[in-house]
């Protein structure tokens, strides 16, 4: 063994030392949950966060191979879209934006489905995943390659068959739910066209630094030592490997810093001539936040604290309670939206949405089979490039977890859980609510 490597291992036991034997089984594997390159979470008390864990590793490329620690960011998928729902809130606090007016009157172009050409599309309805707008086979366009718009123009290449819009009877604007990232990137283009600023400095100037949070949606902007990267031990499109090497999938390295941008050079070029409200998309708003479990945990204390965080006001506790109250929820016979996020319905997906705030996920633990703890928790859940995170809280007594999980060994699907969520998602919270309950 290379002194490197010995050093290296000794620091990823060291992070693990004090963590509860619990979470070190599932770094491991166990029976029915797949090995993990990397764990953060952070537990909250009564608003106040009261224990946090890093196990696992960051990077393995050279020069740098070090363990994950509580500080390392990292890409932290669907979270990103209540940060967002943040940002749009406190343009509605400044009477800047109302959440029931056409959504095109802040757009500076016609946003309307063409199978409802009478019914607008509103902020409420975006955030609450109810607008009609679908994702169709993309929801992002790379840095100049085209405007956000052009998904929604039939002579444009990006129209996609007008899979972007719903069409199908009684899913008009307002009534019907289905999971959609292309809404947030659309209202990054709003916040983008009455802020006058870029969506990821917007977010970082009225949003993240407010809040305390150095989480960014650049990557580029994250010191190379504080950024981790998300693993699989899958080649990226490939098939699943348990016992082959871990391999990166998103942020090793130098990442990109944002959607057809590989570098901080060709990211200065591009940018000083980018037109405000043009492609929002190209900033990942719909999950390409970077930050720690800990700094995620910062966003549930300011929701539980009515929109305060460290004496400053972020939100008005009006606006709050909007994102936290249910926009849609499901019916008896499902029939007004589809429950099972982006998973193909009629599978062990099923369920996993049935009530939605403005950006915030609502979710029945007794429905997802869980004993003990609150009957409903608030937040929002991500999955992508290996990532499984969570930003959970419990609004009656302020108790919360954020978890990240930065990859796993083997399809986390293979081993059937008890609810809609993988089975080592099921793990921790279970972990949580016996701790805390």
């Amino acid at each position: 063994m290379t002194k490197k490597l010995f050093l290296f291992l000794s620091l990823i036991v060291s992070t693990t030392v004090l963590a509860d034997t619990k979470l070190k089984d599932l770094l491991n594997g166990t029976d029915t949950t797949p090995a993990l390159s990397g764990l953060q979470i952070s537990v909250m008390k009564n608003g106040e966060m009261s224990e946090s864990h890093a196990l696992g590793f960051a990077q393995l490329e050279e020069p740098v191979s070090e363990a994950l620690r509580i500080n390392h960011k990292l890409r932290v998928a669907s979270i990103s879209k209540i940060v967002v729902a943040i940002g749009v809130m406190q343009l509605v606090d400044k009477n800047l934006l109302k959440l029931d007016q056409d959504i095109s009157d802040y757009l500076g172009w016609n946003l309307r489905n063409p199978k409802f050409p009478q019914q607008e599309i509103t902020a409420r309805q975006l955030l609450s995943h109810t607008s009609s707008v679908r994702d169709g086979p993309r929801y992002f366009i790379e840095a100049g390659e085209g405007a956000l718009k052009d998904f929604f123009n039939p002579e444009s290449d990006y129209w996609d068959a007008g899979t972007h819009f719903a069409n199908g009877s009684g899913e008009e604007p307002g009534q019907y739910f289905v999971y959609s990232n292309l809404n947030f990137g659309v209202l990054g283009e709003v916040i983008e066209r009455i802020s006058g600023r870029r969506f990821d400095l917007y977010m970082e100037e009225e949003v993240l630094v407010p809040m305390g949070l150095t989480a960014r949606f650049d990557p580029c902007a994250v010191p190379v030592s504080q950024l981790a990267a998300a693993f699989r031990k899958r080649p990226i499109d490939g098939n699943w490997a348990p016992n082959g090497p871990w391999v990166a999938q998103v942020d090793a390295g130098s990442p990109p810093c944002f959607y057809g941008m590989q570098s901080i050079g060709q990211a200065r070029q591009f940018l000083e001539g980018y037109e405000i409200g043009s492609n929002a998309s190209l900033f990942s708003p719909q999950g390409g936040l970077r930050a720690s479990a800990n700094e995620l945990l910062v966003l549930l204390q300011m929701l539980a604290n009515g929109g305060t965080i460290n004496q400053n006001r972020i939100l008005s506790e009006s606006s709050v309670a909007a994102m936290l109250e249910p926009q849609w929820t499901l019916n008896e016979d499902g029939s007004n939206g589809l429950s099972a996020g982006e998973a193909e319905p009629g599978g062990p997906s099923d369920d996993l949405m049935t009530s939605y705030g403005l950006s915030v996920h609502r979710i029945d633990l007794r429905g997802f089979g869980y004993d003990r703890g609150p009957n409903t928790v608030l937040g929002h859940l991500g999955r992508a490039y290996g990532v499984l995170s969570h930003a959970l809280f419990d609004p009656e007594t302020g108790d919360g977890i954020a978890t990240i999980i930065t990859g796993t060994s083997d399809d986390p699907s293979i081993a059937p859980g008890h609810s809609p969520l993988y089975r080592v998602e099921e793990e921790i919270l279970r972990w949580w609510l016996n701790k805390l309950y």
